[in-house]
């Protein structure tokens, strides 16, 4: 799967967390978000997860609601 049509997007959700062990010792400790994005393709119902940085959800949570101010302004 390249891209989600974003008309298809049925549900988002995310979780937060901290890794608490790993090989690499700097990873210890760090946050991360991870999306679950639940789309609709071809009549069937498929899921596609991506894990950031709390920033770089930070900045996305930003872009969309920029977005949804927009389309608010054009409806």
């Amino acid at each position: 799967m390249d891209d989600v049509p974003v008309n298809n997007i049925v549900d988002f959700s995310w979780r937060f967390g901290v890794t608490i062990a790993s090989g690499i010792s700097e990873e210890v400790g760090k946050n991360f978000v991870q999306v679950e994005i639940l789309y609709d393709e071809e009549g069937k119902r498929k899921t596609f997860f991506v894990e950031m940085s709390v920033n770089q959800f930070h900045k996305l949570i930003y872009d969309l609601e920029k977005v949804k101010s927009n389309l608010d302004i054009l409806m």
